[in-house]
């Protein structure tokens, strides 16, 4: 499916006019990750586990003041639980579209959708480590949500930028557990190219 997701993405970006001014970047950051887990109606939120992201972009104009911004991370999630003394951690490639609108000429604010895939994943509970199972009635390597972020440009062509991901699929395949990821991350991203 992640494929098949990535496929439809890049066509539509490239399916832009060749005039549009479009620019390419480098991209890298601090993700604060965590996750809701869900049973019997019940929401707990476990800690806020630090981690990364890193990748490459396009971002196109549209119009005079929207943007549009194709993203490809690799991006690491999960949660820890310092009462439980467990970390867990999954490893995605994951696809960002977002809509980008010019507030002012270095001031951006927008949002879209993300799909993800996770590579694999490690537990650690109580000093003791173990892989993900990925696979039915394990984990799900399927991933997507919604996407919100803000950017400045301090100086042409270098944007820091926050934005939180919230996690709308299932990332266990328990049908008595519900397990979504949410994200916090904080960017620094070199543009190169005509703006």
């Amino acid at each position: 499916m992640i494929n098949k997701t990535l496929l439809a993405l890049v066509l539509l970006f490239f399916s832009f006019p060749s005039k549009a001014q479009t620019r390419f970047g480098f991209k890298g950051g601090v993700n604060l990750a965590n996750v809701s887990i869900t049973s019997g109606g019940v929401t707990v939120t476990p800690d806020a586990l630090t981690s990364f992201h890193a990748g490459v972009l396009l971002e196109s104009r549209l119009t005079e003041r929207t943007l549009l911004q194709l993203n490809l991370l690799f991006s690491q999630k999960g949660y820890e639980s310092q009462a439980l003394s467990s970390k867990f951690t999954v490893n995605y490639i994951e696809i960002p579209v977002n809509l980008l609108y010019e507030v002012t000429r270095d001031f951006t604010l927008g949002g879209g959708i993300y799909a993800a895939h996770a590579i694999n994943g490690k537990g650690v509970i109580q000093g003791k480590s173990s892989d993900y199972d990925f696979g039915a009635g394990k984990a799900n390597r399927f991933d997507m949500g919604v996407n919100l972020i803000a950017g400045y440009e301090v100086i042409e062509g270098l944007r820091v930028s926050v934005n939180y991901t919230y996690g709308t699929a299932n990332t266990t395949d328990n049908g008595y557990i519900k397990i979504s990821n949410k994200v916090w991350g904080f960017s620094l991203t070199k543009l190169v190219g005509e703006r």
